[in-house]
């Protein structure tokens, strides 16, 4: 078998205990060039090897593999626009309990994170039922004003997400389904895994055991594991179609899936100026020296996303090399320096070699 220092990387991550497996794949276009796993998909109680069809909870890649992909969908069928507001969707009266333009937010701020809705909020804790999750999130004091800055927030997709089920009356799941997963051949990804073979992420304290099959993100665990911003998990098989469409700029196994528009507009730079570059739902390469999760090498504008739990997809806008990654980082806590530091190595060392 061929060597290659990008799989070294890995085996040094698997080896330091940086993460206990992975499964990966680098291509150009359709043609792919490494498709391998490594590790253990659990390591308690015993440690259970990984193989070509382990599952993994992608985590925040949710967010571009089901949600950004049924909006961009939607936009497509003329069912919204992304200037569309949030006080189109939502019923804030009185206004005097909501924060100051909270109805003025756009379905573009919240794809590009610049409508200032907090990063984060433990829903679980604040609500005393789902149903009341988006009320929360739409009262939540604003980080920043919307359209001045990038905050990465999850309570904006979880937002986008309700709106996406509102306009098409099914729920998200089913949406991601027919809208996504069915049209580019991915039969093993979608929410709520049936499957045993499913990579372990951490030990939850709050559950009492190894979290493996279930939604490893606390907030879309709440919301019964179909969320906007988590939930979907995939094999490598299935994430390699996703990567060959967005490698060929929304050409998919079955043709074209996106238009070449809709796909110019998403990996576009929207946030130029700011402190991230951030295309529709699509997290962009920043300029030099920024750190980035894609390493040193790849190209300006090249695009992506990364996930919680160590997952990660990325195109390069050169030429359409493209990587996938996909571990089960937090096994061994939540703690990911190591693996920060091997996952730019690893998509520094495919780019030098590809």
């Amino acid at each position: 078998m061929e060597s290659f220092y990008c799989l070294d990387v890995l085996h040094e991550g698997i080896e330091t205990r940086a993460m206990p497996s992975a499964a990966v794949a680098v291509g150009r276009g359709k043609d792919i060039y490494i498709k391998e796993v490594m590790g253990h998909k659990t390591t308690a109680p015993l440690p259970i090897p990984v193989d070509i069809h382990t599952r993994y909870d992608l985590a925040s890649l949710t967010k571009l593999v089901s949600t950004t992909m049924v909006a961009l969908k939607l936009v497509e069928q003329g069912k919204l626009l992304l200037t569309h507001t949030l006080s189109r969707y939502f019923s804030m009266e009185p206004s005097s309990a909501y924060p100051e333009g909270r109805g003025d937010i756009t379905l573009f701020q919240l794809m590009t994170h610049t409508s200032g809705l907090t990063p984060h909020m433990p829903l679980w804790k604040l609500t005393h039922h789902p149903k009341e999750a988006a009320n929360a999130i739409l009262m939540s004091p604003p980080v920043c004003p919307a359209g001045t800055q990038v905050h990465y927030s999850c309570m904006g997709y979880i937002l986008l997400a309700k709106i996406l089920e509102m306009v098409a009356g099914e729920s998200l799941d089913v949406l991601a389904q027919k809208l996504v997963f069915g049209p580019l051949g991915m039969a093993h990804t979608g929410y709520c895994p049936g499957s045993d073979n499913v990579a372990t992420t951490e030990f939850s304290p709050l559950r009492n055991v190894y979290i493996a099959g279930e939604v490893h993100d606390e907030n879309a665990h709440y919301l019964g594991g179909v969320s906007g911003n988590a939930g979907v998990f995939s094999d490598l098989g299935d994430m390699i179609r996703f990567a060959q469409m967005l490698s060929l700029k929304g050409e998919g196994e079955c043709g074209r899936f996106l238009s070449p528009s809709t796909f110019a507009l998403a990996t576009q730079n929207h946030t130029s100026g700011l402190s991230e570059s951030r295309g529709l739902g699509f997290q962009l390469k920043p300029p030099m020296p920024c750190l980035s999760a894609m390493g040193d090498l790849m190209t300006k504008d090249s695009y992506g996303h990364t996930g919680f739990t160590g997952t990660s997809l990325y195109v390069d806008a050169a030429d359409g090399l493209w990587g996938v990654l996909l571990t089960n980082a937090v096994h061994f806590g939540r703690d990911k320096t190591a693996f920060f530091d091997i996952r730019r190595r690893f998509y520094n060392a495919m780019r030098a070699e590809f």
